[in-house]
């Protein structure tokens, strides 16, 4: 049996300090997923992603197709098609794998996504496919090459994980997990080597009453004894609520040994903000101490609304996104996103930029 889906998506977004000056940029994306079930126990799948990017960012970035096309994999598997000063076309394959399933044994072969995170905006514990909450356009997260197995034992409550993966500059990661209920909660107890450091983890998931209670944290050592870098602490824990007029609110609080705590100045401290888009399970958010908070309300079976935020203290960073979302059918839905970015400087906080997304997505 063959199993085919995907989308196709036309986004345009204005970009903007102030009023001034507002910058266009489009992007047309469209996605194919394949799976191929090849008898009761193999399954291929691919996941092929394609993008027609073009407007103020390429024509006005350099090496901006290069930066697009990077492949964080072993093997490369992304290409440019079209790659000039006012059009990128890009290609890449970002699920190839081969999947066995006999019994309580599960193993998996080649680019997935091994999701080991359990909180909504931070995931210390996600070693494998760490992911940027403000990258809202791309739902199925990145993947890795890697091989991972999975072993259910037959209480139903519990399992034994154990992954490894290589990136494009042959460092590797090793890890096993063991996931258990107990006492109304799940548990996940994780180590191994995540790049260059030892990585010793733990996650929970549970309820307080009826507030959702999740949370997880790393610690990251060097394996090496004069090993590049600090011993990194990293953790999160979260709460969620859902109201019963259908109200959902989520808080998280994230704390990270190796962030920054202090205010900075942009003319010489510039190159601080790119670990904003830049993140590992080690450095998940620029600053040492950090809070989320997201609200989402239907209005209608058809109309919803939500509004996210991230603060970091110390640097005084903010971020703010409201959206607003309708269903015109089943397959095709309309998107209205905003995006602004504020950082304290000279004692006041100032715009980094703004963005407004409007996207069309249908899917098939």
């Amino acid at each position: 049996m063959v199993q085919f889906n995907g989308y196709l998506k036309n986004m345009q977004t204005l970009s903007f300090q102030n009023l001034e000056k507002i910058n266009l940029d489009n992007l047309l994306h469209n996605r194919i997923n394949f799976k191929a079930f090849l008898n009761d126990k193999v399954t291929v799948s691919i996941g092929l992603r394609n993008r027609v990017l073009f407007g103020y960012q390429v024509q006005n970035t350099p090496n901006y197709g290069e930066n697009v096309a990077f492949d964080n994999g072993f093997i490369d598997m992304s290409w440019l098609v079209i790659n000039n000063d006012n059009l990128v076309l890009h290609s890449t394959i970002d699920r190839l794998n081969v999947n066995y399933v006999n019994g309580n044994f599960e193993a998996t072969v080649g680019r997935q996504r091994i999701n080991w995170g359990l909180a909504l905006a931070w995931n210390p514990n996600d070693l494998f496919n760490s992911y940027n909450f403000l990258e809202f356009d791309y739902e199925e997260r990145p993947g890795s090459d890697a091989i991972r197995t999975q072993y259910y034992f037959k209480n139903g409550m519990s399992s034994i994980e154990v992954a490894a993966n290589i990136n494009w500059l042959n460092q590797t990661s090793v890890a096993g997990m063991y996931r258990f209920n107990t006492s109304g909660y799940d548990f996940q107890i994780l180590a191994g080597k995540y790049l260059d450091d030892m990585a010793i983890g733990a996650g929970w998931a549970g309820s307080l009453g009826n507030i959702g209670f999740k949370g997880e944290a790393t610690y990251f050592k060097p394996l090496q004894r004069n090993g590049v870098g600090p011993q990194v602490f990293v953790a999160t824990t979260t709460l969620d609520y859902s109201f019963a007029n259908s109200l959902y609110i989520n808080g998280a609080y994230l704390f990270s040994s190796n962030g920054i705590n202090r205010s900075i100045n942009l003319e010489g401290d510039v190159n601080l903000l790119s670990s904003i888009g830049v993140l590992t399970p080690k450095s998940l958010f620029p600053t040492q101490s950090a809070a989320f908070l997201t609200l989402a309300y239907p209005i209608s079976p058809l109309w919803n609304i939500s509004l996210a935020g991230m603060y970091g203290f110390g640097m005084n960073l903010g971020f703010i996104s409201p959206n607003i979302s309708y269903s015109i059918k089943d397959n095709l839905d309309v998107i209205l996103i905003g995006q602004s970015f504020y950082l304290e400087q000279k004692g006041k906080m100032e715009s980094l930029g703004n963005g407004v997304n409007f996207r069309l997505k249908w899917s098939f």
